[in-house]
């Protein structure tokens, strides 16, 4: 079980990094440019993304990797969606 959540983080991980490349925010914040900001934001998005998946895929009682790799798309999509 631990396994899967690892796989499952290092995924949104993945799914976050895409979205900030794909399409970075409107605004970037000048003050503090470079690596810094860069894993800040694709890591706490990347954790957010992990935790939306793990706990609405619990809460349907389908803990499958598959089905919390589908939420996490989502979200990655709905941030990619909205960054316009």
């Amino acid at each position: 079980m631990l396994l899967e959540a690892w796989i499952l983080f290092l995924f949104a991980w993945v799914a976050a990094i895409t979205v900030y490349v794909l399409r970075p925010p409107v605004v970037p914040d000048a003050k503090d440019p470079g690596v810094l900001r860069f894993a800040e934001s694709t890591l706490g998005t990347g954790f957010e993304f992990f935790v939306f998946g793990y706990l609405l895929s619990r809460f349907f009682k389908q803990f499958k990797t598959g089905c919390a790799f589908a939420i996490v798309l989502f979200f990655a999509y709905l941030v990619w969606a909205g960054r316009h």
